[in-house]
């Protein structure tokens, strides 16, 4: 992300759906109250490994969620999902249904918080278990049995310091019976512009009697989902069938205000003046998925088929004369597969990917051992992708045909009832034929302890070698102007633009991973968990983004930076090899729930297991080194201690995640709240001019009504059913700050740029109509 601007405010697709253009992957790139399972049901996961947490309905409903999307992302502290730096993406987890493989989470992402029984979250080594590589954590979302609803949402946003108004509507259709499931839903979001107060324009660009529009802070964006799932019991066979069609629009208008124009012209470079522009950005996305779930004697398979395919067009043209922003505006599915007419067709870049895949999982036992049955996972797959770009500069086509073949086998020495308690050991393996990279080769161990119940030591070693992603390699090139850099080597902002996209000469990089976690569930008779994980990673050819504009960056990467008369004018933050990186982390935390008063009634008024519910994850990611070497021959930068390679700021000592609730039958109130260390960049030659990067405290606020339990409401209107939700998020107005000794912000790191939106508070109204 630019300093200056915001992701949106350039044209880029809707952050909630990460990058629109990299299809789900197929394959890898019990709190119930009172209640105690002695045996495993059809619904849960099959390891000996248990859960770092599990949550049940009461506190899931207790979020505030509408669907299972905003329960995950409420749920970040317990998933561990959020990036330990600045340059790494969130790293999604594993999702299971009922204890069994799905295509992805497209597949249940829609589904009601009512509709789910059970949340059980797992550390990543039960991954390899179910053929998929480590590195992500294992979710098994146990759904309800019998249950059907129709569920209507109704949602404005509205953030109080510009008035700058989000809304969203969804209808979703569901119906669960104890062996099959089907649901279809759409959902539709709208966000309006956020405008600057004045803008100027390239000299003589103004046609006579033409105002000039203003550029805008924050983007338009439209979102439109439909998509539905169909699961079946064929025979012993579970079969599901998935399709989903999202349409993304994003309208901006890229632009230089006075200061902006002020400074280009101080610096001798009035002759960049340019625009305002109006961006156009839309993406089209389809996808459909089959999966087999079966049973064969001791042996549990899987297979899964996948098809996707994604368009992502961009246009840029001149603001004048663009009539304003359209107040809606989709893109057509027709769009899928469209190119920019020819390489002359000035201002439109696209880029469209297309990616067939499968595989097959075959899970059972091979034999005994005193510790118990040898269990063997096998995973064999394949998947054909190509990506099509187009934009002024290029045009290029890019084909990759995988396979791969992966195997896990754990042992399990000791029983629970030997005198060091049930001791396993792991080993797995994999092989990737990767066209144009040749065999890319996994090779890892775990080790598991659990010397009494309520300890469990888990360990493992990985070794692993990935091709960049036809992404990272092939998307086309998208410039953006008239952006604001902070320009570390000179202290002061720059006005440049950036370019983004693919880079075709990385090559693959490889990564030792080890890992050594506890989790201690000392009071018995309490659902109190606490657990602690230690991390070394050590990287070759790592792929990485440079967005910092440093002395260290330059000398490592000097033609990504293009300059005129000593300053700044154009970035390159397409993605590089890094020659090295190396890390170190501890993850700890407790995760406690508990139940209290009387039990809910039925509503045939016997009683039920569910009651009032108290929950709190706390957890902090505490970094003990984060060290990179863009290119052999350069200097180390301590991204910890001074250095960056993102102009965000370097990565936080600690981060701290929290998430509380509490649940009664008429109402419940979650509490989410993040805060890390502040970052500072050290100049060497001049300490005035480091600056100091924090966030200050994200607090969010849930507070979700069930109209029906309102006694005084339900006497004026006997009939009012459905939940009621009130949020605030970013209640403190949370930013990211930066700022120098003397506390002046530089304008590349304006609040204005940065977070023009501020703290937004929201209603939801939730309609369920139950058969």
């Amino acid at each position: 992300m630019s300093a200056g601007v915001p992701t949106a405010a350039i044209g880029a697709a809707p952050p909630a759906r990460g990058n629109p253009l990299e299809p789900e992957p197929s394959v890898p790139n019990s709190l119930q109250d009172d209640i105690i399972v002695t045996a495993r049901p059809h619904t849960d996961v099959h390891t000996e490994i248990p859960p770092e947490v599990s949550l049940n309905n009461v506190v899931i409903q207790s979020l505030g969620a509408v669907d299972l999307t905003e329960v995950f992302k409420e749920l970040a502290p317990e998933l561990g999902t959020s990036p330990a730096a600045p340059d790494e993406q969130s790293r999604a987890p594993i999702v299971l249904v009922n204890g069994q493989r799905i295509a992805g989470f497209s597949s249940i992402k829609d589904f009601p918080p009512e509709s789910v029984a059970r949340i059980d979250i797992f550390p990543d080594t039960v991954a390899l278990q179910y053929g998929y590589g480590p590195g992500q954590r294992v979710v098994n979302v146990v759904l309800r049995d019998n249950y059907r609803a129709l569920t209507l949402v109704g949602r404005y946003t509205a953030a109080p310091e510009n008035w700058h108004n989000i809304y969203r509507t969804k209808i979703d259709l569901i119906r669960i019976g104890e062996t099959s499931h089907w649901n279809a839903g759409l959902d539709f979001s709208h966000q309006d512009a956020l405008y600057a107060g004045t803008t100027v324009a390239a000299p003589g660009a103004v046609p006579s009697g033409t105002q000039i529009p203003n550029h805008t802070l924050a983007s338009q964006t439209d979102h439109l989902t439909a998509a539905g799932t169909v699961n079946r019991m064929i025979g012993a066979t579970n079969a599901e069938l998935n399709a989903s069609l999202d349409l993304d629009s994003v309208q901006s208008r890229p632009g230089l205000s006075q200061i902006d124009a002020d400074l280009l012209t101080s610096q001798g470079l009035s002759d960049l003046i340019s625009g305002p522009y109006h961006r156009l950005d839309q993406t089209v996305h389809a996808g459909t998925s089959l999966t087999l779930n079966g049973k064969a004697a001791r042996w549990r398979w899987s297979a899964i088929g996948r098809l996707d395919e994604t368009t992502r067009e961009t246009r840029t043209t001149s603001a004048f004369g663009d009539g304003g922003l359209d107040t809606i505006l989709l893109p057509s599915p027709g769009l899928l597969g469209d190119r920019c007419a020819t390489l002359a067709a000035a201002g439109c870049v696209s880029t469209t990917t297309r990616r067939a895949s499968g595989d097959f999982y075959l899970n059972g036992d091979l034999g005994s051992l005193p510790g118990g049955a040898i269990t063997a996972a096998v995973r064999t797959g394949f998947a054909f992708s190509d990506i099509r770009s187009v934009s002024p500069q290029q045009a290029a086509v890019l084909r990759r045909d995988e396979g791969s073949a992966q195997g896990n086998l754990d042992f399990p020495l000791t029983s629970r009832d030997s005198p060091i308690g049930k001791l396993t050991v792991g080993v797995d393996g994999a092989a990737h034929p990767v066209s144009a990279f040749g065999t890319l080769t996994d090779v890892g161990g775990t080790f598991d302890w659990q010397p009494i119940r309520a300890i469990d030591f888990l360990a493992s070693y990985s070794h692993g070698t990935q091709a960049p992603t036809l992404l990272q390699l092939g998307q086309a090139a998208l410039t953006t102007p008239d952006l604001r850099e902070y320009d570390f080597v000179t202290s002061g902002t720059a006005i440049v633009q950036r370019t983004e996209g693919g880079t075709t000469n990385l090559i693959a990089g490889n990564a030792d991973v080890m890992k050594a976690r506890l989790q201690a569930k000392p009071l018995p008779a309490a659902n109190l968990t606490l657990s602690a994980e230690y991390t070394l990673q050590r990287a070759h050819d790592p792929v990485v983004s440079v967005t910092a504009v440093t002395a260290e960056t330059m000398a490592a990467l000097p033609s990504r930076f293009t300059r005129r008369n000593g300053n700044l004018t154009a970035l390159d933050v397409t993605p590089i090899n890094a020659a090295r990186r190396s890390s170190q982390q501890i993850r700890w935390g407790i995760n406690y729930a508990t139940g209290f008063g009387s039990y809910w009634p039925n509503k045939d008024g016997s009683p039920s297991t569910r009651r009032d519910q108290f929950q709190i994850a706390l957890y902090d990611t505490w970094g003990l080194q984060d060290k990179i070497r863009l290119v052999d021959g350069q200097p180390t930068l301590n991204l910890l201690d001074g250095d960056f390679i993102s102009d965000t700021g370097g990565t936080p000592t600690h981060r701290v995640e929290l998430q509380t609730s509490i649940a009664t039958h008429a109402m419940s109130l979650d509490v989410s709240g993040v805060w890390q260390t502040p970052t500072s960049e050290h100049d060497a030659l001049n300490p005035a001019n480091d600056l100091t990067f924090s966030n200050g405290i994200t607090l969010n606020l849930r507070w979700q009504i069930n109209l029906a339990d309102q006694r005084w409401l339900t006497h004026l209107f006997p009939r009012i059913k459905g939940n009621l939700n009130l949020s605030a998020d970013n209640v403190l107005g949370a930013r990211l700050r930066v700022h120098d000794r003397l506390g002046n912000v530089p304008s590349a790191y304006s609040e204005a740029y940065l977070n023009p939106t501020g703290r937004t508070f929201r209603i939801t109204l939730r309609k369920r109509f139950r058969s």
